[in-house]
């Protein structure tokens, strides 16, 4: 009797010994398979766009720059009335992009979303916003 029971404590601990390696195996390949999926979907936003600026005046025109890699991205702005600027501190998380460009002395933030080839937001400046449309070039 004294053995029987022995051996059923035994079997039951190596059951639940299997039962939790299982379920922390499957978390893990469950995590895995998360964590492969996001990178699959990471936006990549690089490549050449023409840009407009809607503004109560008149319409801003040029192109955007995006280069680098691995979620580390350079912005550029070549525009029609303030020649270059570079877009400091711009971010990519998932398919939001932010960071801010000087203009003639005054700071100004730009913010949107990008969807496919195309990309919409705003540019911040003090009180006013105005919206930014653009379509990739070229990649």
């Amino acid at each position: 009797m004294k053995n029987l029971k022995s051996l059923l404590t035994l079997t039951l601990s190596l059951l639940l010994a299997v039962s939790i390696v299982g379920c922390a195996s499957g978390k893990a390949s469950a995590t895995a398979k998360v964590e492969k999926k996001a990178k699959e979907k990471a936006y990549d936003p690089r490549g050449v766009w023409d840009y407009t600026v809607q503004t109560p005046d008149t319409d801003s025109y040029g192109i955007m720059r995006i280069t680098g890699d691995n979620g580390l991205y350079a912005a550029v702005m070549e525009t029609d009335q303030f020649g270059t600027l570079n877009v400091t501190g711009f971010t990519v998380v998932g398919n939001a992009f932010s960071g801010s460009i000087d203009v003639m002395g005054t700071t100004a933030s730009i913010e949107g979303t990008f969807d496919g080839e195309s990309m919409a937001g705003y540019v911040n400046m003090g009180a006013d916003s105005f919206p930014v449309q653009a379509t990739r070039k070229s990649k």
